[in-house]
């Protein structure tokens, strides 16, 4: 059945009265019970109830009416005057029996939201057990932990769903005068259907009863096993094999989410989630946190076909920062941040700079570095508030790297001196050409360029070519040096990847947000265009070299889609868990590009998660997702990913590395110099200590959780 809990367990309206009390027999096991005492609600189940159950009188657990005044029950013993006529007690005692155990009716409800119906308030209640055996309903304060799913009233404990999101949430109930407590869980799950040209009944039945696997649909996108995160667009679901009449059923599920929809998708078969008159992927990855499994199945006018079937996983937190990527065709650098529908083309170029290009970012979003002109490529740094050019070095780079904190460049890619000589980069002010060091590797070598600043800005990732030059090269090591910004000085330089025979350029270097790991390109040649290349990560001891493989598409794609992989970026926080690498590739977007050819075939940025505690020679990545915003009809590379422009204080938050002051507090979050006591998820940390959740990591100076 694809909703149990929909077709059975219907509730009159009684049950939300106070004598709900799930099956407890007062005896001690029952009432912990989770599996007996759990019960399912949704609006449907109350509207077919209809007007039969009438309006209910309180109840305690016997089942027997409150009574008014001092009286006692002589069945029960139990003092009546603790009981009002709202079904609260008005008292703390059981005749002269001490109260020894709370427990809260019901157990682990279940509440149901269909196609945005809330139910009526679910109520709970909280029973006092007695030394010798008897139950009084007690008063105290109710609160529920999860106000994005739903809210209790802190008085009555009248429970309702928001309908915005489905999830978990625990509900506390803390007895008058007694310092007893009691917890339970509320459940709140969403189900939405969309049927926009009504399909048959009997067709609907169908699919329930398929028994031969599909011979002809193929899903393409996307891939089995992606992670996805929160704050983006719902992916484009492709395949191809169906005919232009066919019938498909798509259906969604997790544990607290249900999707069912129901239509023709003729060929080339395109899927998006509907959004309206709900926005079906917002509210699946909000009520979503883990697996979530994705059935289609086709009806082709004959019968109906067994399901393809992928499980998602999505992350329980909205992908951050801004990323800006060159659109070759236009010869611009523009940014796109994670969740827009398309990206700004903000840099105010000066007269004269007619391309910018070779970019990178300073972690913290203040500051991008980029060659103008082309050909010898001057470097320069723009302010990425305003897009407004700082500096025009006009001394030729062609690539630089950028200090996490914008204010320091490493410049001099082009440097080619002679192989082996004198072959170097330099380190200068963002806003001037003063030389302040150098890094010249040991002679021999190659000569360095493609560099990358570490996250803690003590470390600088390189390549060492030994042919060609800067722009096309087909051979070259990867390289480390630490680096030294109170003495401008470079030290223990030293290979940490030697070239590959089969991919021998070996390049385009990235810091996971911890500095801990480095990410790379393995290529043919340094050039994309026509070339080879996968993705890689070592450690930054050189420990376990591993391909990518499920990043670059292995199992996924066909093994030539699986080699066009390049110029890897990671964004500099750990979010829901996760490292978060863009990367440019030449491979087939699902069914919408399809081009192959490699003088021709279109580059896009791609994402896939890493989990945030790799190991050496493990492959942590999963398979990649298309980057939702950016134009499908240009050329787009070297996405290079950064915070995004802090916010001032008092401004609107989703987490602390959005703030300039580092803290995102408050209801509704805003920005803030300090924190409430210890940092939340996403908040400023200086060590794990300050971390309010004890399986929490300081990660680049943020809080961030770990995978388990």
């Amino acid at each position: 059945m694809r909703h149990p809990e929909l077709l059975g367990g219907l509730l009159l309206a009684s049950l939300f009265s106070i004598g709900l009390a799930c099956g407890d027999s007062g005896d001690g096991a029952s009432r912990t019970d989770a599996a007996s005492d759990s019960m399912t609600v949704s609006a449907s189940d109350v509207a077919s109830a209809g007007t039969t159950a009438g309006t209910s009188d309180a109840t305690d657990t016997t089942g027997a009416p409150p009574t008014s005044g001092g009286t006692m029950d002589s069945t029960t013993g139990v003092g009546t005057d603790s009981i009002t006529s709202d079904g609260t007690s008005a008292g703390t005692t059981a005749g002269d029996d001490e109260i020894v155990e709370v427990t809260i009716a019901p157990l682990d409800p279940v509440v149901v939201v269909v196609d945005g119906a809330v139910p009526p308030p679910l109520e709970f209640t909280a029973t006092g057990h007695t030394m010798g055996g008897d139950d009084v309903l007690l008063s105290g304060s109710w609160s529920y932990d999860n106000p994005q799913i739903g809210i209790i009233s802190a008085n009555n404990g009248l429970f309702s769903a928001t309908g915005d999101a489905g999830g978990v949430g625990n509900v506390h109930f803390v007895a008058d005068d007694l310092g007893l407590e009691a917890e339970t869980t509320a459940t709140v799950k969403l189900h939405i259907t969309s049927d926009p040209d009504p399909v048959d009944p009997a067709i609907k039945e169908l699919f329930d009863d398929a028994v031969m696997p599909d011979p002809a649909m193929t899903l393409l996108y996307p891939y089995d096993e992606t992670v996805f995160p929160r704050g983006l667009a719902g992916p484009t679901i492709q395949w191809n094999g169906g005919n232009p009449g066919d019938i498909y059923y798509i259906h969604a599920v997790s544990p607290t989410f249900e999707f069912e929809g129901w239509g023709a998708v003729p060929p080339p078969s395109r899927y998006n989630f509907p959004a309206l008159p709900e926005d079906v992927w917002v509210k699946l990855t909000a009520s979503t946190e883990g697996e979530i499994k994705v059935d289609i199945q086709r009806y082709d006018g004959n019968q109906a076909y067994l399901a393809e079937t992928q499980t998602w996983t999505i992350a329980p937190s909205n992908l951050t920062g801004t990323i800006y990527y060159w659109e070759i065709n236009n010869g611009n650098v523009v940014r796109l941040n994670p969740g827009d529908t398309a990206p700004e083309n903000f840099i105010q170029k000066p007269p004269g700079i007619s391309c910018v290009a070779c970019h990178s970012v300073s972690a913290d979003g203040s500051t991008i570095a980029a060659s103008f002109h082309g050909g010898y490529s001057p470097w320069g740094t723009i302010d990425a508030a305003s897009g407004v050019v700082h500096h025009n070095s006009e001394l030729s780079s062609g690539f630089q790297a950028i200090s996490p904190d914008g204010q320091h460049v490493i410049w001099g890619h082009w440097n080619d001196g002679g192989f082996g000589s004198d072959g170097k980069l330099t380190l200068s002010q963002f806003n001037n050409n003063n030389v302040l060091g150098e890094l010249v590797p040991p002679p021999g070598n190659g000569v360095p360029g493609h560099q990358a600043w570490s996250n803690d800005g003590n470390q600088i990732a390189f390549s060492m070519r030994t042919d060609g030059n800067g722009l096309d090269f087909t051979q070259s090591t990867l390289w480390l040096s630490d680096v030294d910004l109170m003495t401008f000085t470079f030290s223990n330089a030293g290979m940490l990847i030697d070239k590959d025979p089969m991919l021998p350029t070996t390049t385009f270097p990235t810091y996971s947000p911890d500095s801990q790991w480095v990410a790379f390109e393995r290529a043919s040649q340094a050039r994309s265009r026509g070339g080879l290349g996968e993705l890689w990560m070592v450690d930054v001891d050189g420990q376990g070299p591993v391909r990518l493989a499920r990043a670059n598409g292995d199992g996924a794609i066909t093994p030539d889609q699986a080699l066009t992989n390049f110029e890897p970026t990671f964004l500099p926080v750990a979010v829901g868990g996760y490292f978060w690498l863009v990367f440019g590739s030449e491979r087939m977007y699902g069914n919408t590009l399809t081009d192959t050819n490699p003088n021709s075939r279109f580059k896009q940025l791609w994402v896939t998660a890493i989990d945030a505690n790799p190991q050496p020679g493990q492959d942590h990545s999963h398979p990649a997702f298309w980057l939702p915003g950016q134009e499908l009809n240009n050329q787009n590379m070297r996405g290079s990913w950064a915070l995004a422009v802090c916010k001032e204080a008092g401004e609107s938050c989703e987490a602390g590395y959005d703030c300039c002051g580092g803290f995102c507090t408050g209801n509704p979050k805003t920005c803030n110099e300090t924190n409430d006591g210890c940092s939340e998820l996403g908040d400023a940390c200086d060590t794990a200590a300050d971390c309010c959740l004890d399986v929490a990591e300081c990660i680049n100076g943020f809080c961030s959780a770990i995978p388990g």
